[in-house]
């Protein structure tokens, strides 16, 4: 069976297109009866062999239209809904004395909801092109609406800008590609560099959650700290001091050179 393919283009009119491990997931599910698919996608850990990535089951929910299947839209939204909200940050009740920045992160988390789900119920009446950009990268789709979201509640200039709107091809940033220098090898040729980010990526998802959202930020271009007006920061969306970040940073960054060592020594 063909798979669908995007109909998004990239500024310089590029197709957007999934990645090969996603259409090779697809291609796999497609073959599962419709209760193993919902069994499967239930496993919340990553790691785990059963996980089904949220590109995946945005592909399934996507088309469910074509054959008016309302009871499985349905399903599949309640479980992209839970990946949506686990991914926003939530209000931190411990910090007793600042409930005007809890009641914003919980205005910014209750607008990317919005706004994701919206696309979906929207894309189910036709086809919105914006949508393809989650089944390239689920996570930085939602990630980069959330951003933009922080920058309308928190009154910046340009607040309607979507983050969404960027080419989701980019390379990983600078920060995070500095720190890793030393373990990638030189003279790569375009798909081992590929598969070396690949490989990044999946490192940094299987950091434990206060790390990864610390790495994910800086994906993001948050700053730690900031003294501009209106201008988001670690610190203020995830609710920590500055040394608290920088320590999970840290950390972080330790887990992903080990994780790349680790399978350099396993390729030999």
């Amino acid at each position: 069976m063909c798979i669908e393919p995007l109909r998004k283009r990239t500024v310089s009119g590029k197709l957007y297109t999934r990645r090969d491990e996603i259409s090779a997931f697809i291609r796999l599910s497609l073959d599962w009866p419709f209760d193993e698919l919902l069994n499967k996608a239930a496993m919340r850990d990553r790691r785990h062999a059963d996980y089904v990535p949220s590109e995946v089951l945005l592909y399934h929910l996507r088309q469910t239209k074509t054959d008016n299947a309302d009871g499985r839209f349905v399903a599949l939204y309640n479980i992209l809904l839970d990946r949506i909200e686990a991914a926003c940050p939530r209000p931190n009740s411990r910090r007793g004395d600042k409930d005007v920045e809890d009641f914003r992160v919980a205005e910014i988390r209750d607008k990317t909801i919005e706004r994701v789900t919206e696309l979906m119920f929207e894309d189910r009446r036709g086809y919105v092109e914006q949508l393809d950009a989650y089944e390239v990268f689920f996570d930085r789709a939602v990630r980069s609406v959330r951003i933009d979201k922080f920058r309308q509640v928190s009154g910046r200039e340009n607040a309607t800008e979507s983050v969404v709107h960027h080419d989701d091809s980019e390379d990983i940033r600078e920060e995070v590609e500095e720190a890793l220098e030393r373990y990638k090898k030189s003279g790569l040729t375009k798909e081992e560099d590929f598969d070396y980010r690949f490989r990044i990526r999946r490192a940094i998802d299987a950091l434990p959650e206060e790390e990864r959202k610390v790495i994910d930020l800086m994906l993001a271009a948050i700053p730690i700290e900031t003294n501009k007006d209106g201008e988001p920061s670690m610190t203020q969306l995830l609710g920590c001091v500055e040394k608290t970040v920088r320590n999970r940073r840290d950390r972080a960054f330790e887990k992903i050179r080990r994780a790349l060592k680790l399978e350099d020594n396993d390729d030999q």
